[in-house]
């Protein structure tokens, strides 16, 4: 069962510090299990979704680029 996504859309970080706006579809979304993602996150595994930068907008808030291996 799909739900077809009406764009754009809105969201944000779960504390509400940041907002933004989705154009499009996310490039990919998955999930990563490795050590280093359950560090960060403090959970079992993290979710990433990667989009182009124009299709993209921030809303409210500030993000940090943070390199991680």
């Amino acid at each position: 069962m799909t739900r077809e996504v009406v764009y754009p859309i809105e969201g944000g970080c779960a504390c509400g510090a940041v907002r933004y706006r989705l154009f499009s579809r996310p490039l990919f979304v998955h999930c990563c299990h490795c050590r280093w993602c359950k560090r960060e996150t403090g959970s079992s595994y993290a979710m990433h979704a990667m989009i182009e930068a124009d299709r993209a907008q921030l809303l409210h808030g500030e993000v940090d680029a943070v390199a991680t291996p």
